[in-house]
């Protein structure tokens, strides 16, 4: 849920720590991979749930900090984002999901971007949930989405010189 309702990447989903998750306040910190930057997240009813649930029954007993653990001895949080790639990819196919392109977790992230700028998000806004600096980054998730973006571009004037 991590990736696909806030676009997140893999490291970010596997670098999130017990001390990220702000319950009171329904908000989280994200340390974006790429960037270095942090950004705060307003944590969804759902996502909460999930979380909650994870945490009560799904996550093995484990002192370390990391939310996400490996589901198999030793449990402790996962080396990399790359960590989330195999089984992913194997439960997208197992749901008969093939997806274009990107076929881990990365395609959640595209996702997320083309679903955003469907609703009409505009592309600054996008690039700020997915914690990019600039317009450029965000442009790449957009690429096959052109229809879409016709629909939120700017006008731009008639640049014409009048005689």
């Amino acid at each position: 849920m991590m990736l696909s309702t806030y676009g997140l990447r893999a490291g970010e989903v596997t670098r999130l720590r017990l001390e990220d998750i702000d319950w009171r306040a329904d908000r989280f910190y994200v340390r974006h991979t790429k960037t270095g930057s942090q950004s705060v997240l307003p944590l969804l009813p759902s996502v909460g749930d999930a979380l909650l649930d994870y945490l009560r029954r799904g996550r093995p007993a484990s002192d370390v900090r990391e939310i996400f653990v490996r589901a198999r001895a030793p449990y402790r949080g996962f080396q990399s984002g790359s960590s989330l790639y195999t089984p992913v990819r194997r439960r997208l196919e197992a749901a008969g999901i093939y997806p274009v392109g990107k076929r881990g977790p990365h395609a959640f992230r595209h996702a997320r971007a083309v679903s955003l700028l469907r609703a009409e998000v505009s592309v600054k806004g996008i690039g700020d949930l997915l914690g990019h600096r600039s317009a450029g980054s965000t442009a790449a998730y957009l690429k096959l989405a052109t229809e879409h973006l016709r629909g939120v571009a700017l006008d731009v004037p008639n640049s014409e010189r009048q005689p």
